[in-house]
């Protein structure tokens, strides 16, 4: 699954340089057209990473700032690009990660960032949803169990298709194998129930190897999903 930036950016050689960094990177770019647009982006999609024209765009800080409040990219790494007007450490306090000056260079751009695709890809490796032909069998706090079929798995939590609805915010007891015969246990609660898309139940608490070996599995099969894509990728060039 690729990186996903999102660009608020109108300066010709910012948005050249920031592209051409980025598609070398194979990191996908969507241009934000107004405040509002990509305030409503950032909401409604989840980015790895945010560019932020803070001086001469209108808007550029009001967008920065509510970054860290939306639901769905509140942790992509932010690059603020200043020109004078915006000082470094009101650019960090408004929510960057990352502070660069115009002229912004390609070498000074792919520098920056190489420091945060590592954090970048580590995010995306906790919200990756895979998956996964396998059972899980769910515990209530009374003793009663049921078994439901698992539609998706992450770090984080798993979806799966229970016979009946539970309560948001219900303890459970959740257990499932993985593919190879690895046993995953974890105490957990319901998050939400959606119809036609399961329950969602978030992880609580893990047996410390049981969380090393669930994290290593789905790191493999990130990586896998990841070499695919990147390889149709470049064969499409």
């Amino acid at each position: 699954m690729p990186l996903q930036a999102l660009l608020f950016l109108r300066d010709p050689e910012a948005l050249r340089v920031t592209r051409q960094v980025f598609d070398s990177s194979n990191i996908l770019c969507q241009v934000g057209t107004s405040p509002e647009q990509a305030i409503d982006l950032l909401n409604k999609r989840r980015f790895d990473a945010v560019v932020v024209d803070c001086d001469d765009l209108e808007g550029g800080k009001q967008v920065l700032s509510q970054l860290r409040s939306s639901p769905s990219s509140k942790r992509a790494m932010a690059f603020a690009i200043i020109n004078g007007g915006t000082s470094v450490r009101q650019a960090f306090d408004i929510g960057a990660n990352f502070v660069l000056d115009k002229p912004l260079t390609a070498d000074r751009f792919t520098r920056t960032l190489r420091a945060a695709q590592g954090l970048m890809k580590r995010e995306q490796r906790r919200y990756f949803r895979n998956t996964i032909e396998t059972e899980a069998a769910v515990s209530l706090p009374d003793g009663k169990e049921m078994r439901g079929r698992i539609l998706n798995l992450s770090e984080g939590g798993l979806a799966v298709k229970l016979p009946v609805k539970l309560e948001a915010a219900t303890a459970v007891r959740v257990r499932f194998f993985l593919p190879g015969g690895l046993r995953i246990e974890a105490k957990a609660e319901i998050t939400w129930n959606k119809e036609n898309q399961g329950v969602g139940i978030r992880f609580m608490h893990m047996d410390a190897k049981m969380q090393r070996d669930l994290e290593q599995w789905l790191s493999h099969r990130f990586e896998a999903q990841n070499a695919t894509h990147v390889n149709a990728t470049t064969r499409s060039r």
